[in-house]
């Protein structure tokens, strides 16, 4: 559905200059639009982008400069203006694969709200699902679930028995929630399992992408609450808490009882030992592993974690060891001559 400017800037804000009547058909970047779509340029560096652009509108930040010819929507966040933007013209699940599929098996017990769509080869066993939530096709749920309003579970997802899942979750494709908690204790020479009797809780508006694992406590309930976005192939340990708005990067592992507070963010392939607590606001930088609680608020790096400009300088310092020897030799040759 096309939009003028002027009827985005009456939902979403801004100051227009230039046309506010110029109709806008789609979304896309600087280098990419054609007269039809609106682009974004949130920094004065890419002005020479936003003069060579096709695109019949931009958004700016409010002190872009003046371009001739140019017509711009002034707003004060342009990148996140812009995704809201891009809201009016993502294309919603397709009207016609909606529905329950003849291929679906699912248990008599099971409850489903309004208009919930079940695609081929998904099994669903008691469970109750909210209105408007997808289901896509080779999907297990399993008996006792609670899935809320608006979710959507992508292809060849397994959730396992009694975990609970709030409203406007989305989970990626190949990802599994619930699957047992690696625990075992060494009894008569042999692995002995640990039974993980808990669950899953997992709150509204959280996202997991592909191949992800989440797995359920030994006792009580391993969870996720509300925001909080999960890359790919990452690993989430039985009776992890993770915070609001964590960002989880892929490849990151996490191991077993560990806290995590809010607005955390972790950088890709870094790795949390069991039992460690860290507070809100933290930054684990790529690759790092941490084996000590982090207070809120600090950033760190390395191998194992540690605040990330002691890690710098010790770096900067590794630079100058090759000078530093040749001038260690010309002292030792001058103590023993």
């Amino acid at each position: 559905m096309p939009y003028t400017l002027e009827a985005v800037q009456s939902l979403f804000g801004g100051e227009i200059c230039g046309k506010s009547d110029v109709v806008i058909e789609g979304v896309n970047s600087l280098e990419g639009a054609n007269s039809t779509e609106l682009a974004f340029a949130d920094h004065e560096r890419h002005l020479q982008k936003v003069v060579e652009t096709k695109a019949c509108a931009v958004i700016v930040p409010k002190n872009f400069p003046e371009v001739v010819c140019k017509i711009f929507l002034r707003v004060e966040q342009p990148k996140s203006f812009f995704v809201q933007v891009m809201g009016l013209f993502s294309q919603g699940y397709p009207s016609y694969l909606k529905g329950i599929h003849s291929l679906a098996v699912i248990a008599a017990h099971t409850e489903l709200g309004e208009n919930v769509t079940v695609r081929e080869h998904a099994v669903i066993r008691a469970a109750h699902i909210g209105k408007n939530t997808v289901v896509e096709s080779g999907v297990h749920i399993g008996s006792e679930v609670v899935i809320g309003e608006q979710c959507f579970i992508g292809p060849n997802v397994v959730i396992m028995d009694k975990t609970k899942i709030g409203n406007r979750v989305i989970i990626h494709g190949g990802t599994v929630i619930g699957g047992d908690g690696f625990g075992y204790v060494w009894h008569k020479n042999q692995h002995r399992k640990i039974p993980q009797i808990g669950t899953v809780i997992i709150e509204d508006d959280v996202e997991i992408g592909c191949n992800a694992c989440v797995d359920r406590a030994m006792f009580g309930s391993t969870l996720i609450k509300r925001g909080t976005k999960i890359d790919n192939l990452v690993q989430i340990a039985h009776n992890d808490i993770i915070g609001e708005d964590v960002i989880i990067t892929g490849q990151v592992g996490i191991a077993g009882s560990v806290t995590v507070g809010n607005r955390v963010i972790f950088g890709g392939q870094s790795a949390v030992m069991d039992h460690i607590t860290i507070g809100d606001d933290v930054r684990v930088g790529a690759g790092s592993l941490v084996i000590k609680d982090i207070s809120k608020s600090e950033s760190v790096w390395g191998f194992p974690a540690r605040p990330s400009r002691r890690v710098k300088r010790e770096m900067a310092s590794l630079s100058r060891l090759p000078d530093l020897l040749i001038q260690f030799r010309k002292l030792l040759q001058r103590l023993n001559p």
